[in-house]
């Protein structure tokens, strides 16, 4: 992977599409804890008690609380944002499948790679992977976005 292009007042804007190819891949961990559930369920207004109330979650299947899936694919998004493409970088489309939970305390990883580049359309398609401490898969998908623009005329966007 290159080296990030231009910087502004905002810091350096990410890799454009000349700049990234198919097998880049980055990823982000992090250890999802209580209150990192209690704020995103604060933002959102949702208090599912299987996020939130440790006897509810008690008398499931599951037995114990579990983080909400939506915040677990929000990891995607910091990667997109920050790593690979980073600065500018425009979320088009994620499809994500959540294969088993991520309980509070798991610490998650995800993982992002370039499999399809279009130079044309200036866009960029991403392999994704989420996987908790154990190494398991926890959640698999694709994402699609506009990286940050390099004035070439032929996304529709200026900057």
């Amino acid at each position: 992977m290159s080296e990030q292009s231009r910087s502004d007042d905002f810091g350096p804007i990410g890799l454009t599409i000349d700049k990234i190819r198919i097998g880049d891949r980055a990823s982000f961990g992090k250890t999802l804890t209580e209150a990192d559930v209690y704020q995103f369920a604060g933002i959102l207004g949702n208090f599912n008690p299987l996020y939130v109330n440790t006897e509810f979650a008690a008398q499931t299947p599951l037995k114990r609380r579990v983080v909400p899936t939506i915040l677990v694919a929000s990891l995607v998004s910091k990667v997109l944002g920050t790593q690979l493409p980073g600065n500018g970088t425009v979320h088009i489309a994620e499809e994500m499948e959540f294969l088993q939970p991520a309980f509070i305390g798991d610490t998650i990883e995800a993982t992002i790679e370039v499999f399809k580049l279009d130079g044309r359309r200036c866009r960029i398609w991403f392999d994704i992977v989420c996987t908790n401490q154990e190494g398991e898969i926890i959640a698999r998908g694709e994402t699609e976005v506009k990286p940050p623009c390099n004035n070439c005329g032929r996304c529709g966007r200026e900057q």
